[in-house]
């Protein structure tokens, strides 16, 4: 059973147009559903945006495990802590 405090996170390509410096966002979401998302992580600039992918992982809470998913377009990886 799920831990009512537990978030789910989503890694994503950043839309087409940005710098190549931000080419990933980490996003939060309450449930699994996409309605439910309560906005990007911010890293250490104070943007959503991180320049590779292992970067937007280290703003993972340490807790968090990566889920199976099947990545689709911009979305890439799925985690939950």
């Amino acid at each position: 059973m799920r831990n009512l405090t537990d978030m789910y996170y989503r890694i994503l390509t950043a839309p087409p147009g940005y710098p190549p410096d931000q080419n990933f966002m980490l996003v939060q979401y309450r449930s699994l559903e996409y309605a439910s998302n309560c906005g990007g992580v911010k890293n250490r600039n104070g943007t959503e945006f991180f320049e590779t992918i292992e970067e937007a992982r280290q703003y993972l809470p340490l807790t968090a495990r990566k889920l199976p998913f099947e990545p689709e377009h911009q979305f890439l990886e799925l985690w939950e802590g």
